[in-house]
């Protein structure tokens, strides 16, 4: 078997409890019943993911950076989250984020859990640090798969070598590209069975499962 050298996890859903951070930042501010509108035109094929984001951002034009960050400072990260990753950290490996949320949520994560990496989408502020209606985006719906393979040659990492953790159908690309598929806690059957292992509970069961796959020598313990 491969050895493996990265794990690349989803984060909404994944290590933090909200399931869409788009969805909490518009129910915060109120704005989720037009944000429904923008997620609807883009089910039904009538705009793009980037112009389906780009809506969405627009809704909190004029909102301030710091009116922003004390909404996610809110989030909390999973039971169990700081235990995984001491555990992958200190085996080795190296840990990144990636997520089709916002790096408002994703840079908080990374700072807390001492995460090497994280790809998201970039909430854009003006020069007074209120939010100017767009977004940069990296991380589409569809196309984690290929921000896998850019990350892995980035660290000089094999595919084979890396593990894909996720819980929706957003996250199926990057576990047809991973050498190790984890579906946690999926939200469909589907996204269960397009993956290797499924795992459901919450995140000291996956380190249960990480320590027998990636076990540490005998005088190590967590």
């Amino acid at each position: 078997m491969t050895k493996f050298k990265m794990v690349v996890f989803d984060v909404d859903g994944v290590l933090t409890e909200v399931d869409s951070i788009w969805k909490f930042i518009h129910m915060r501010l109120g704005t989720l019943e037009r944000a429904e509108a923008n997620a609807l035109a883009y089910y039904s094929g009538r705009i793009t993911y980037e112009e389906w984001a780009r809506r969405d951002v627009a809704l909190w034009r004029g909102r301030t950076k710091e009116e922003m960050e004390a909404i996610v400072k809110d989030i909390p990260l999973r039971r169990g989250a700081k235990e995984l990753i001491s555990f992958l950290k200190l085996r080795g490996l190296v840990v990144v984020a990636l997520s089709a949320g916002l790096d408002l949520i994703t840079k908080k994560v990374k700072e807390q859990l001492g995460l090497d990496e994280e790809f998201s989408n970039v909430l854009v502020f003006d020069e007074e640090d209120r939010v100017k209606g767009e977004v940069v985006v990296r991380v589409s719906a569809d196309n984690k798969g290929l921000v896998l393979r850019k990350i892995c040659a980035k660290y000089g990492v094999l595919k084979d070598a890396c593990i894909a953790v996720g819980d929706s159908e957003v996250d199926i690309p990057m576990f047809e590209e991973a050498g190790l598929s984890v579906a946690f806690s999926p939200k469909t059957k589907e996204v269960a069975r397009r993956a290797d292992v499924a795992i459901y509970g919450d995140l000291l069961k996956l380190l249960k499962f990480f320590k027998v796959i990636l076990p540490l020598p005998e005088n190590h313990a967590i």
